[in-house]
């Protein structure tokens, strides 16, 4: 009897919690639903009456590997339901997500993307392989994503992005990322000043670029990996954190393309570099300092290939020289095997007049060494002399050789500090 009592208590707990959930408001179910993958979104359909249709309203659809994998429907399927879910779709759809790295054609991509851009999209996510166009090669992005305009975010991987003649821009747009699309120079740039709103820009790994031209007073974000000729900046008033990752650099020996490239950051806070940039530095003669002074660098952040190379410190040198104002700096050198310094190539800093650097607001320092001796030795004993507010060192000594650790650590412990407060650690980083 105590069984049967406590199952009656259950069923009426039960009930009551369901009709709880099922009274709230329609706003609150549809948080409720978007906060659970599409697939489980659909099964609240078997709730009740007042669940049946709540999902067709959802404004943000996503369907990505996590759906796939938990479909366990084969991806032609995977893509007939994804057209049955829009069909029984009602209202806008303000997000809406593709990703699928398995998916080997999309013959209906263009009917999709049709279908959004009659329904008020304003955040587009299509992330695909490299080979799904009938051809082999890489999706040819459809018109109708262009008349689009009340978008506000474009994530796009593995396109062709190839606007139609009178295309005047997304005049909404706030965030643009691009990843292994194939777009010119041309087209990139004059898509940045015809969107006046912009405000994140990230191109990873796209056509390699002779000359980019970026026109964005509202740019507070950049984020370019790839290869490229020459940046310029013409009105990035606003642009506070800049990350280039130069690969297989396709530069000349002119050096006011590195010089130019700093000019147009009046306001950066956060400087991200890698070794392919030094290249760019290196590739002309190096100056002291910059042009411009970067008096509103905070952070400053490289990934240096060896830093035995003259010309490389020199690059780095001339950098931290030209932020009086950095409060971190983080460098991560590494080794490369091809890559053999035969015998020492500098001179130590102190004849080459480097002690004067002004650090007067540096309080943390990342660094990744790669020798016991040479620049890397001598630029944390500089740091350590002439950081008066300097708080915390972290070295990271997984790439030392073994063999060279206790001569670092001993060497490092001689070194005189400058601000009562540094402390050295050998966390990693």
């Amino acid at each position: 009897m105590a069984s049967d009592l406590q199952k009656g208590c259950a069923k009426k707990m039960q009930g009551s919690t369901l009709d709880m959930i099922s009274g709230l408001p329609h706003n609150v179910i549809e948080e409720i639903l978007m906060r659970m993958p599409i697939q489980d979104a659909v099964k609240t359909s078997v709730l009740s009456k007042k669940w049946r249709f709540a999902w067709v309203t959802l404004p943000r659809l996503v369907f990505d590997d996590a759906f796939y994998i938990e479909s366990r429907r084969t991806l032609e399927m995977l893509m007939m339901t994804i057209g049955r879910v829009l069909l029984q779709h009602r209202g806008p759809i303000l997000k809406f997500e593709l990703s699928l790295s398995e998916l080997e054609s999309c013959p209906m991509m263009d009917q999709l993307i049709l279908f959004l851009s009659k329904n008020g999209i304003q955040e587009f996510i299509l992330q695909l392989p490299a080979a799904v166009s009938p051809t082999g090669g890489r999706y040819s992005l459809s018109s109708s994503i262009f008349s689009c305009l009340q978008l506000k975010h474009l994530k796009l991987r593995n396109c062709l992005f190839n606007p139609p003649l009178g295309f005047e821009g997304f005049s909404g747009l706030l965030s643009l990322e691009l990843e292994e699309v194939s777009i010119t120079s041309e087209v990139i740039s004059s898509l940045i000043s015809t969107c006046p709103l912009l405000e994140e820009l990230r191109l990873v790994n796209c056509t390699s670029f002779g000359y980019l031209e970026v026109i964005a007073p509202n740019l507070t974000c950049l984020n370019f990996e790839g290869r490229f000729d020459a940046i310029c900046y013409k009105n990035t008033p606003h642009l506070a954190r800049v990350t280039v990752f130069l690969f297989d650099s396709v530069i000349g020996e002119d050096i006011s393309k590195w010089v130019a490239f700093f000019s147009g950051l009046p306001a950066i806070e956060f400087l991200e570099l890698n070794y392919g940039c030094f290249e760019l530095i290196s590739a002309g003669r190096i100056p002291r300092r910059l042009a411009i002074n970067l008096t509103h660098l905070k952070i400053l952040k490289l990934f240096a290939m060896y830093l035995e190379d003259a010309n490389e410190v020199s690059s780095v040198l001339c950098l931290i020289r030209s932020a009086p104002n950095l409060e971190k700096i983080v460098i991560l050198a590494y080794t490369d095997d091809e890559f053999e310094v035969d015998e020492p190539v500098l001179k130590p800093l102190e004849e080459q007049g480097w002690w004067d650097i002004s650090l007067n607001r540096l309080r943390e320092v990342e660094l990744q060494p790669t020798s016991d001796k040479g620049f890397q030795l001598e630029f944390i004993k500089v740091l350590l002399a002439t950081s008066p507010v300097l708080e915390k060192m972290v070295i990271d000594l997984s790439s030392l050789p073994f063999l060279e650790t206790n001569r670092f650590l001993k060497e490092v412990a001689q070194f005189e500090r400058l601000s009562p407060l540094a402390e050295v650690s050998y966390d990693a980083i």
